[in-house]
């Protein structure tokens, strides 16, 4: 897959490589973001799996992970991923997101996902881009509809967790007809943050 790297004003996106790893695994340290994520990083070698696993599934054409760096200091502050790549049906999923805790309610979360949702959209002319999130992680819910996706159900006893409790999952979609508009509230967000 060829090599995408993503800017904005407040992130850049990368491509996620070894030579991330220390800053990927810093990030990574707060134990609050992985209240709710399937793959979950406790250790450095938890970081180190969770990093070959994005990187064997991109070599497998079914991921494609980034680093988000923050602009204005060039540091790791989180990481995101296409995945379910799905070129034929004109489809993917933008999931594996998690940043650190002091990004939470910024305008990171927002720009990366217009990054990720521009570049799906507009340049590899997708038809549907997908979300999943635990039905009890309430805040990741309401940010997917912050972006305008359409709450599309629940796959019900979808994904074991690592404590091997069985989590439902809320899915979410965003479709080509719908990008404009949803372009536009993502912009209007952004530049609200800018004021």
């Amino acid at each position: 897959m060829e090599y995408i790297e993503l800017t904005g004003k407040t992130v850049t996106l990368l491509p996620l490589s070894e030579e991330h790893f220390e800053g990927f695994y810093e990030a990574s340290k707060p134990i609050e973001i992985w209240d709710w994520l399937v793959t979950k990083i406790y250790s450095r070698e938890d970081a180190v799996a969770y990093m070959n696993q994005g990187l064997r599934a991109k070599e497998e054409e079914e991921q494609y992970p980034f680093v988000v760096i923050e602009n204005g200091t060039g540091k790791i502050i989180g990481s995101t991923s296409y995945r379910n790549i799905q070129f034929d049906n004109e489809s993917l999923e933008i999931g594996s997101t998690w940043y650190h805790p002091s990004k939470w309610r910024t305008a990171v979360n927002t720009e990366c996902k217009y990054l990720l949702l521009q570049h799906a959209f507009e340049t590899w002319k997708l038809g549907r881009i997908e979300f999943r999130t635990d039905e009890q992680n309430t805040r990741s819910r309401a940010a997917i509809l912050r972006l305008g996706a359409v709450e599309e159900g629940k796959l019900r006893r979808e994904k074991r967790l690592t404590d091997g409790t069985m989590r439902n999952t809320m899915v979410y979609s965003i479709l080509n007809d719908e990008w404009p508009s949803v372009k536009q509230r993502l912009h209007d967000f952004l530049s609200q943050h800018e004021k």
